[in-house]
């Protein structure tokens, strides 16, 4: 008979040993997703479809909801091992005696290995149980196993834990619970099932206020605050975690399986860019344009201050569940003050540079400007201001699609997936397509003074390696001048008023008008609004400056920091002599010259192409081969005829050069000729009118001598003559076409194109 006692002893004091092993509860936790200050933005369901929050939220155990779950639950938890005979005792003497279950006389440590056991209430599992217990109890602090408890409680629907408990009941924190929430989440896990619906509310209430009293007369509180809880309702409802920038969240939860997770999110900037996207977007609801997202960037630290990925995550109808953030969406005009930055490291331009705006084709691409007009020519940072696509074409031409393509992707664009070739030129009007992601970076390095690096939003997250593609003086050039772009609205008279700060800012609107961008950035903050439809739609509605460019500044009034700008660094810069009228290097013919400041490692500039110093004698130009009587010397700003021709046709007065004088042996009159449409290689449609016969090509020349007459040579036959008109209406066929204009005076052009009719 020993032997057998012996033996269960020894068995039992091996299970007690024993490692706990799978005698634990599996942490399946909701994965939750932290703002900035741990608040939440998103928290998600676990593996069972369950609220259940992790231990890493709270420290410890708040001290009332301790004293009210072993007031209730177990008084002497701190003194048994794991079972309470007395107890025990007690509940078979009332259960025999009522025949049903009135008191269990399970310790809270009887009831964890319940929750570990999970099976169905029998004697043999009640045995199970009993010595799950005691082995409990020897692997684990009392504390231990008292916040194991509490940490996966069942409080009724679908809430587990007194974490999860506390913020779906009450709307806070547990540290933050009153003695009368206490109570009612220490009641609850003995009766779940009476939270909800409220019609067992009565029964609930009885349980919470008996457990109060209970607390009263053992000392725990006071009579007054007794009296108080006792007035305190029980909640009606399951409230709702909170849900705040949900496209980021599921950014995250698809990519990362910790518990916990603490982004840079600030909640309140989240909170403001969100109402202003959601209000803009049903402002421009009305004239069919659906959707709107932001991002907001702290510079400083590379972190997601905010993220709107839509107008309305809910909004099912307007794709809302879209994350715009990341969608590619054709870039419009916003990539200009990158290649702006480039050109002038490059030694291409400064910003008061004259860049040509004509008439250009590149083969079969030609560009034009939103206005449908051109300059003639045009200082660069005027370029940039109004966001003329002839200039930037131009530009990118000069300085190369392959090496723009490169710095592209060196400050982190990841959505080019073709070769710089197959973009060719138009890619600085919107043929690459971006996301406002990339686009935060590459301005928010534009800020940093030409050093790119990664933005994140996880809290801790490396930047990476920093990339500097631009000088800071070139950056702080361009950001110069994106400060005087004018705003929109009542942003127009911005520098009026003191409390509004200086932003560097620029819109772009695609081909089609399918994707309007507003992108601005501050020494502190970078933002950037895309707004359009997700399903590609065009609108004509569409545009940056009208549809994008209020909801920038819209966010940016709300965004804290102070009103500094930009700090330029002396030895960032070198001073040089400038032409005052074109901005290029003064050459000595350059009548006035200005001190200007260039990046310290720019490129040499190009010197002045448009001035020219000549003798005059009698109205005309002289040389020494034909000088008699006294000369004069003069300066004159000379352009090409093309140039010369849109300037005047904008109203602008050109000054005629003095034709050489004749006789002289070697008098020369340069391009007094110039064809300016159609343009050399250049490969033209012709259209079909109305009776079917192919319609004519008017061709248009440039002459410094306009009185003069001209000549039109098609396929070298002589077409028709003109004068004191610079047009000549041509009938083309299929195929190259060769067109040669001659002037009176010898002075001729000639240009060499394709054209195709059906």
């Amino acid at each position: 008979m020993l032997f057998p006692v012996v033996g269960l002893m020894v068995a039992f004091g091996v299970y007690l040993i024993l490692p706990l092993g799978e005698q634990q509860l599996r942490p399946d936790y909701s994965q939750v997703i932290l703002a900035r200050d741990d608040s939440f933005l998103r928290v998600y369901l676990n593996d069972e479809e369950q609220y259940l929050l992790s231990p890493q939220l709270q420290d410890s155990i708040p001290k009332n909801l301790q004293q009210a779950v072993l007031t209730f639950e177990d008084q002497y938890f701190y003194r048994h091992p794991g079972i309470n005979p007395v107890a025990l005792v007690r509940a078979v003497y009332w259960n025999t005696r009522h025949q049903r279950v009135v008191s269990g006389g399970s310790t809270i440590t009887m009831q964890l290995a319940r929750m570990i056991h999970d099976s169905p209430r029998t004697y043999w599992n009640k045995l199970i149980e009993l010595l799950l217990a005691v082995k409990l109890e020897v692997h684990l602090s009392k504390d231990e196993i008292l916040a194991e408890y509490l940490l996966h409680a069942p409080y009724g629907s679908n809430v587990r834990g007194y974490l999860a408990a506390s913020h779906r009941f009450f709307g806070k924190r547990p540290d933050q619970l009153t003695w009368a929430e206490a109570a009612l989440l220490a009641v609850l896990p003995n009766a779940p099932g009476h939270i909800f619906p409220s019609s067992h509310q009565d029964r609930l209430i009885t349980k919470r206020n008996f457990l109060l009293e209970k607390m009263k007369t053992k000392g725990l509180i006071a009579g007054d605050v007794y009296e108080l809880s006792l007035l305190e309702p029980i909640p009606e409802s399951l409230l709702p975690f909170d849900l705040h920038a949900p496209h980021l969240a599921d950014r995250i939860h698809v990519n990362n399986s910790l518990d916990v997770i603490r982004t840079t999110i600030d909640p309140e900037i989240q909170r403001e860019t969100n109402f202003f996207v959601k209000q803009q977007a049903a402002r421009l609801e009305l004239l069919g344009i659906r959707n709107a997202s932001a991002l907001v960037i702290n510079n400083k630290t590379g972190g997601i201050a905010a993220y709107v990925g839509s107008q309305d995550y809910h909004d099912l109808d307007r794709q809302g569940r879209v994350d715009g953030v990341i969608a590619p969406r054709s870039s419009g005009s916003i990539l200009k003050p990158f290649l702006y930055a480039l050109a002038i490291d490059e030694g291409l331009i400064l910003p008061k540079t004259l860049i040509k705006d004509v008439p250009t084709y590149y083969n079969s691409f030609s560009p034009s400007n939103a206005s449908e007009t051109f300059s003639g020519v045009v200082p660069a940072n005027e370029a940039l201001i109004h966001s003329l696509n002839v200039p930037a074409v131009r530009l990118l031409n000069a300085y190369g699609v392959d090496a723009f393509y490169n710095q592209l992707k060196g400050a982190g664009l990841s959505t080019l997936f073709r070769t710089p070739d197959e973009y060719g030129l138009p890619i600085i009007l919107g043929g690459a397509e971006v996301t406002p992601w990339d686009m935060g970076r590459l301005f928010r390095g534009l800020a940093n003074g030409g050093e790119f690096q990664d933005i994140h939003y996880l809290e801790g997250q490396s930047e990476g390696y920093k990339t500097r593609l631009l000088s800071q003086g070139a950056s702080h050039l361009i950001l110069e001048e994106l400060k005087e772009l004018i705003r929109p609205g009542l942003e127009f008279y911005w520098k009026k008023y003191s409390s509004q700060r200086p932003i560097a800012w620029k819109t772009g609107t695609s081909y089609g008008h399918k994707d309007a961008w507003a992108v601005g950035t501050t020494p502190q903050w970078t933002v950037v609004v895309w707004v359009g439809n997700f399903d590609g739609e065009s609108n004509k509605g569409l545009a940056g400056m009208t549809s994008a460019g209020p909801l920038l500044f819209n966010v940016f009034q709300v965004l804290p920091g102070t009103d500094d700008w930009f700090k330029p660094v002396d030895m960032d810069y070198a001073l040089v002599n400038t032409c005052k009228q074109t901005g290029f290097y003064a050459s000595r013919d350059c009548p006035d010259v200005v001190e200007t400041k260039a990046p310290y490692n720019m490129k040499p500039l190009r010197v002045c192409p448009y001035h020219e110093r000549y003798y005059v004698e009698d109205n005309h130009r002289v040389c020494s081969k034909c000088w008699k009587g006294k000369q004069q010397l003069s300066y004159q700003l000379v352009f090409s005829a093309d140039i010369n021709y849109y300037l005047s046709q904008n109203g602008n007065l050109i000054t005629s050069i003095p034709p050489h004088k004749p006789g002289c042996p070697v008098g020369q009159e340069g391009d007094a000729i110039q064809i300016i449409y159609p343009l050399a290689d250049a490969n033209i449609f012709i259209p079909k009118d109305f009776d079917g016969q192919h319609q004519q090509l008017i061709a248009k020349v440039a002459s410094q001598f306009p009185d003069r007459k001209l000549f039109w040579y098609l396929n070298d036959e002589l077409v028709g003559t003109t004068q004191k008109t610079g047009s000549f209406p041509l009938t083309l066929k299929r195929g190259k076409q060769y067109l040669t204009v001659v002037d009176s005076e010898g002075n001729e052009d000639r240009v060499v194109f394709s054209t195709v009719a059906n």
